[in-house]
């Protein structure tokens, strides 16, 4: 299969299929942190939790990806994963914007891709008109804590990295009912899931080959030690992807909910174009207490 361009398709990828993932309402972006940091919890099961799905190299969803994995990686239940969270912001930022990222965090003391010290609970990203700017809104506190909500532009160069986040009012970030949004939640394991895929996908896809910093990272956060050596065993008998269970990369997928709480739906179609289509199903298992993958197999292709 020949590598997806890094344009703006409709519908995207992880498009919810249900109704109700729009543009949260809030005050704009400011340095402050969030009223109250947020404690690592277990994963919770997903009842309710919509299903997933869309396009590799949609403009959208490759933004939902990366704000998914870092969410996680800074939600880490032993402490933020410093690997993954570099790998993730050395293959979805310029180069340029990294240097100046760092620059603006050592000035105002919090995070610069979250705009806070804590990690949100909820996120939505939205488009709004530009096919190459998104907007991000995060939600912090919940329960007994004050809920403040964050918004901010997110800039993408034509190739697919960031080269901005910047702060956006209300008005100018507003979304209209027609506009695209990706919505996640802290500690959900149909989102966990979807961001682990994403941004695998991602990563094996990028237009200068596969990232291999990043998959590593991101099979030693998602995987539990025991499966990623299995996985690998079985990666060296059948010469694929163990992740993906192929050589290339999915043209679409959707994740939803499985048979159990813990076992989490995967569907990957391939080809496309003048290429014929496979489809494949996966289940992914996940251990109860933190979320971590422990099996993945395939039910079916087709």
């Amino acid at each position: 299969m020949s590598r997806n361009t890094l344009t703006r398709r409709s519908p995207g990828r992880r498009a919810a299929f249900t109704a109700g993932l729009v543009l949260a309402v809030g005050l704009g972006v400011s340095t402050q942190t969030a009223a109250q940091a947020t404690v690592p919890a277990p994963v919770k099961a997903s009842a309710g939790s919509p299903s997933v799905s869309g396009f590799n190299g949609d403009v959208v969803t490759q933004i939902a990806d990366f704000y998914g994995a870092y969410i996680d990686a800074k939600d880490d239940a032993t402490g933020p994963d410093t690997a993954l969270v570099k790998a993730l912001r050395t293959h979805y930022l310029t180069p340029a914007f990294a240097k100046k990222l760092q620059a603006w965090e050592k000035k105002n003391k919090v995070d610069g891709v979250l705009r806070a010290q804590n990690i949100p609970v909820q996120w939505t990203v939205s488009e709004v008109g530009d096919s190459l700017e998104v907007v991000v809104t995060l939600t912090f506190g919940g329960g007994e804590s004050p809920t403040t909500t964050t918004r901010f532009i997110v800039e993408q160069e034509p190739t697919g990295q960031i080269t901005d986040i910047r702060t956006t009012s209300i008005a100018s970030a507003r979304a209209s009912a027609a506009d695209r949004s990706v919505s996640g939640s802290t500690g959900d394991s149909v989102t966990r899931v979807a961001d682990f895929f994403g941004a695998y996908v991602d990563a094996k896809d990028a237009p200068v080959g596969p990232d291999t910093a990043l998959v590593k990272a991101l099979r030693t956060h998602y995987l539990t030690p025991a499966f990623a050596k299995k996985l690998q065993a079985w990666e060296k008998k059948n010469k694929v992807d163990g992740v993906l269970r192929a050589q290339n990369a999915p043209v679409d997928w959707t994740v939803s909910e499985g048979a159990n709480s813990r076992e989490i739906a995967v569907t990957h179609s391939f080809g496309g174009g003048e290429s014929p289509t496979v489809r494949t199903d996966l289940v992914v298992k996940l251990e109860p207490v933190f979320g971590d993958v422990t099996d993945i197999r395939t039910t079916s292709a087709r």
